[in-house]
């Protein structure tokens, strides 16, 4: 007779037979226990391992048939999984149930969202991202709709009403005028990428115009947030176009003799622009704001006033002997300095006209423009000459950093003494 453990140390050697169906597996060990041939089939029902014996192969075979059936017809089918697995699937079926979806239906959705996604998240990330959109979707459809035709109209209106200055209002009004045209939709159906297709369109523009482009049309677009036509707690989606990294390049001046060709040669009516620029240091914009009352004879200061003024700070600037000189023709004038000139850009069209015209006696352009020239050559004198940037900064209505920073060491102070001792020669 063997022993009860050499009996179990068969069993362990492993089973003689499996009988399977319907995914469900029974193995059957041979137990020769207490010396008589004995079988022994091991299964699972209700959470609970079982073992039962049979007396002969044929009938374990016939025991394993019989319980795989009743394991795959009923709820006895749990018992072929561990208890744990028992608990997991029987919580997943009641998850399943309160969804209103069967577990196997669940799974395969799962598996289509899995394939959907191709690994760029999870189908949690997915559903919040879906609800999110679904969110704004809905936000969006509650706003106002207005095109940007309209937008632009009402938006150039406003700052009119606001009294901003006829230079912001005018380059406002050229720059959003070219996005009227570009986009004639509702505002809120514009996105980042279209806005960013429209500056690259501008190719032929430097860096610096694209960026203003970009600029009004962000100032635009943040006054549709505030009138309630783009959500007010979302950044806008122009805020998300592309802005140009700009270098910033040398500062442009005119040397004294080029300034001596400008000043006895260029037009009258275009002179005093030229000696306030160069002498003074004045913006284009400011001069043509500029009035005769503005200029003090008695005091030797012109005025800016903070309505004139490109930075909406009032400043005084000192007359120089050189200034004086030029602009004696003129001494006592009233109205506009400019006449007939109405802002900046009708001013450089007839600068750049005037200047073309000045030509050597073989036909060839006796100076050549350079962009904001006057004031830039205005600031790099004066510094030379004074040697405080603190002063040229008050002057000029900048700060000393950027005065420092721009236009230290570009000309000497004999250069400078060269530049404002330039006068009209004498009949």
């Amino acid at each position: 007779m063997k022993s009860p453990s050499k009996a179990l140390s068969q069993v362990a050697r492993g089973p003689v037979e499996v009988i399977e169906g319907k995914g469900v597996q029974v193995p059957i060990y041979r137990s020769d226990a207490f010396g008589k041939e004995s079988y022994l089939l091991a299964y699972y029902a209700e959470g609970k391992r079982v073992r039962e014996r049979a007396g002969s192969l044929e009938a374990a075979r016939k025991v394993a048939k019989t319980k795989i059936k009743e394991l795959t017809t009923g709820s006895a089918h749990v018992g072929t999984f561990t208890p744990r697995e028992t608990a997991v699937v029987t919580e997943a079926v009641e998850i399943a149930r309160r969804c209103n979806v069967s577990l196997l239906d669940a799974l395969r959705q799962h598996e289509e969202v899995l394939r959907i996604l191709a690994g760029r998240g999870t189908p949690l990330e997915a559903a919040k991202y879906f609800a999110d959109f679904v969110d704004e979707k809905k936000a969006r459809g509650a706003l106002a709709r207005i095109s940007v035709p309209n937008l632009v109209r009402d938006f150039l209106k406003h700052l009119e009403d606001r009294e901003m200055s006829r230079r912001y209002i005018g380059d406002m009004r050229a720059r959003l005028g070219r996005a009227s045209q570009a986009f004639r939709g509702n505002v809120n159906d514009i996105k980042t990428d279209q806005i960013d297709a429209w500056l690259a369109s501008f190719r032929s523009a430097s860096g610096q115009t694209r960026n203003n482009y970009r600029t009004a049309i962000c100032t635009l677009f943040a006054y549709a947030k505030d009138k309630g036509f783009l959500p007010r707690d979302k950044p806008t989606e122009a805020e998300f176009s592309t802005r140009l990294n700009i270098k910033r390049g040398e500062i442009g001046i005119y040397q004294p003799e080029t300034l001596e060709i400008l000043l006895s040669r260029i037009e009258p009516r275009l002179l005093p622009f030229v000696a306030f620029g160069a002498f003074a240091g004045l913006r284009s914009a400011e001069i043509t704001r500029l009035e005769w009352s503005d200029v003090k004879w008695d005091q030797n200061l012109i005025m800016i006033s903070s309505g004139k003024a490109k930075t909406a700070s009032r400043r005084l600037i000192p007359i120089l002997p050189a200034l004086v000189a030029w602009l004696a023709p003129w001494r006592g004038a009233k109205g506009k300095v400019l006449v007939g000139v109405s802002d900046e850009f009708a001013l450089a069209k007839s600068f750049k006209k005037a200047v073309n015209a000045i030509v050597d006696q073989d036909g060839r352009p006796s100076v050549e423009i350079v962009r904001n020239g006057l004031r830039h050559s205005y600031v790099s004198y004066r510094l030379a000459a004074t040697q405080n940037a603190a002063q040229v900064a008050l002057e000029a209505g900048n700060s000393p950093k950027m005065i420092f920073q721009h236009y230290r060491e570009l000309v000497t102070p004999a250069d400078a003494e060269k530049w404002f001792s330039i006068e009209p020669k004498k009949p």
